[in-house]
């Protein structure tokens, strides 16, 4: 029962204020990120997620756990780029 309880809490989110005055740039294609997501009661974790928006100091991210999507707003420094298997394997021909 505490298991599921603590699979529940959300991660930490940046507020609106801290986006900046720049808007928030939707997009429909997802680019593959990697990101560190902050808790309130565990350590930082760095997960495989995509980047469904963003702006020049934010992006939102969404990546799945067993418990389904998650999405929260963190810093852009926070987010790299995935590289896709497909392009590494290009590449080392």
């Amino acid at each position: 029962m505490l298991e599921i309880a603590l699979t529940s809490i959300a991660p930490c989110t940046l507020p609106d204020a801290a986006w900046g005055p720049q808007p928030i740039e939707w997009h429909k294609e997802h680019p593959a990120v990697y990101a560190w997501i902050s808790w309130p009661h565990r350590v930082a974790e760095h997960v495989e997620a995509v980047a469904a928006g963003w702006n020049d100091r934010v992006v939102v991210v969404r990546w799945y756990t067993d418990r389904g999507q998650r999405e929260t707003v963190v810093w852009r420094n926070a987010v790299t780029r995935r590289e896709q298997r497909a392009s590494r394997s290009a590449s080392t021909r």
